[in-house]
């Protein structure tokens, strides 16, 4: 009885897994970044220019993802941070969502001590057939 009742829940567990559309497609998703509002040089480096009288500066970047028709989540990192209160802290938001142009927004802040670094900015995601995403930028901070 242990043998059938075992043959009966790998059936039922190739059936139920394999139960999905095999044919899915997925839409012509793809990753790219930008810094709309920041001036791009001939070497591909965008230039952000630090406002003195501020503590901290920002910049919006965003990244097309050619997901019109769905809801992407995106993560984004840098390769510096920043010590507040005791905690390292990254330069830019850690997620966001795309909007439904499939444009997600993030928002990168400097300080002065960052002034003559180049920042290179990450940006990552899934998408639903488990394809993964990375794009990167670069900004020297002026």
């Amino acid at each position: 009885m242990v043998k059938n009742m075992m043959f009966y829940i790998f059936i039922y567990i190739f059936i139920v897994g394999c139960s999905g559309d095999l044919n899915q497609t997925c839409p012509g998703y793809y990753l790219d970044m930008e810094a709309p509002s920041l001036n791009i040089d001939e070497n591909g480096y965008y230039h952000m220019t630090f406002l003195n009288d501020y503590g901290q500066t920002f910049s919006v970047l965003e990244a097309e993802t050619g997901s019109n028709d769905e809801y992407q989540k995106v993560a984004w990192v840098t390769n510096r941070e920043i010590l507040i209160d005791g905690y390292w802290t990254n330069l830019i938001n850690p997620s966001s969502y795309t909007d439904n142009e499939g444009i997600a927004k993030a928002t990168l802040g400097v300080w002065q001590e960052f002034v003559g670094d180049t920042i290179k900015i990450y940006c990552g995601y899934d998408d639903n057939c488990s394809i993964h995403y990375v794009d990167s930028l670069e900004v020297i901070v002026n």
